[in-house]
């Protein structure tokens, strides 16, 4: 279970353990199913990430996406941790059914449902809205 709320799968065609490490899991081809209080699905998949057995705080580096039906997020790394939050950084892409962005940056609280999108220099936020 995700926060107690939210149940999950962690899935990757290969794990391994560090001997000076254990609780952090090293994966590749990784795949996390979150089951959210609000009856979606979220998928997250990477070519490689760590998952923390103790905090339950996932870890996506490389080709991340996070799909969730309506809303589909690219970036190169992705942080879920277990405080109900999500950090998309490295040239992110989000697109929905209303429009699309493309930031450094991007937070999302799964309470509050809302994004924070920011660059990481002076440069602008490219967003497209669709009315």
């Amino acid at each position: 279970l995700y926060d107690i709320n939210m149940p999950f799968t962690v899935e990757s065609e290969k794990a391994h353990i560090l001997e000076y490490d254990p609780n952090i899991v090293h994966m590749t081809n990784m795949r996390v199913t979150l089951n959210t209080q609000d009856d979606r699905t979220i998928v997250i998949t990477s070519l490689k990430g760590r998952y923390n057995k103790v905090s339950f705080d996932l870890f996506f580096e490389n080709s991340v996406k996070a799909v969730d039906g309506k809303t589909t997020i690219l970036a190169e790394n992705l942080n879920l941790l277990a405080t109900e939050r999500a950090t998309a950084y490295n040239d992110v892409f989000l697109t929905n059914e209303k429009g699309s962005l493309q930031a450094d940056r991007i937070d999302y609280d799964f309470k509050t449902k809302h994004y924070k999108i920011s660059m990481f220099s002076d440069k602008k936020v490219k967003i497209k809205l669709i009315k």
